[in-house]
């Protein structure tokens, strides 16, 4: 098919797997989505820092792969595949992205790629992708600075009142 198969390099890999094609690597990240609406079914991706890693210093084209399953119509507890969806990260709508606030940010799906499927943007450049992910990551980062400075106050206050008459209770 034209492709080599690459080898995981380690732990802060972003993909499950990967593969050089026309000299270009390209990193796939498998999700699965259960469509039952009672269960939960994360968005999650990665670290900010090594999605942008990849990316730019790397090189990488970032795609998701996702499979939407539901319970079988069989008597069984099996999965249905009802989709398989793949799409380039970058290309995905901007309403799609946000950034929580986990360690040092991590990078989550506000919709599936099936969800966005009719609105994904296929021939959006890196460059206008970073101009609305950094954007985005930036915003994030000033409001965990707002909350982490007010979260220090907050400790300093407690501790200058005199945390040693403080009775914890559970």
């Amino acid at each position: 098919m034209g492709y080599q198969a690459i080898d995981i390099p380690g732990r802060r890999t972003i993909f499950d797997f990967a593969c050089n094609i026309e000299n270009k690597l390209f990193g796939f990240d498998v999700k699965t989505k259960d469509l039952d609406s009672t269960r939960y079914s994360d968005g999650g991706v990665c670290a900010v820092g090594n999605l942008l890693k990849f990316l730019a210093n790397d090189k990488g084209v970032f795609m998701i792969v996702e499979f939407g399953h539901d319970k079988s119509t069989t008597k069984n507890s099996s999965r249905d595949i009802e989709y398989i969806r793949v799409a380039p990260f970058h290309c995905l709508p901007e309403n799609t992205y946000r950034i929580e606030n986990l360690g040092t940010g991590q990078v989550r799906l506000n919709y599936t790629i099936n969800q966005v499927w009719d609105e994904i943007e296929w021939n959006r450049s890196y460059s206008d992708f970073l101009d609305i992910f950094c954007d985005l990551a930036v915003t994030h980062y000033k409001r965990v600075k707002a909350d982490a400075e007010k979260r220090i106050k907050s400790i300093e206050q407690f501790k200058d009142g005199g945390y040693q008459n403080f009775r914890f209770v559970r």
